[in-house]
């Protein structure tokens, strides 16, 4: 599945079913763009999960909703409900191992 990006009217809607990987980040967040390649990386390897990316800089709402202090951020959701956070880069491994906990 390809990576979607998010805004405020599409967000709950892209997070309620199923098993999605949230990416708050901004463009001007150096981390958030060596995250976002890793995310990159593991959609080709996985391309079954559900990735959604929220600029934090043009939706500040969503990011304040989020509780987002920091980018990035990733949220890992199971039928809406949130089951982990993150502040910072993962690597793909440690991705993994949340998805593995996660999904099924």
């Amino acid at each position: 599945m390809a990576i979607q990006y998010a805004n405020d009217e599409s967000f709950k809607e892209q997070i309620k079913e199923g098993f999605v990987i949230v990416d708050f980040f901004s463009t001007t967040c150096v981390p958030c763009k060596a995250f976002s390649r890793i995310l990159e990386e593991l959609d080709a390897e996985l391309p079954f999960i559900h990735i959604v990316k929220v600029n934090t800089t043009d939706y500040p709402k969503l990011a304040k909703e989020n509780r987002i202090f920091g980018v990035p951020t990733v949220q890992f959701y199971k039928d809406g409900e949130k089951k982990y956070e993150n502040v910072g880069v993962m690597e793909v491994e440690e991705i993994k191992k949340k998805i593995t906990e996660f999904m099924y």
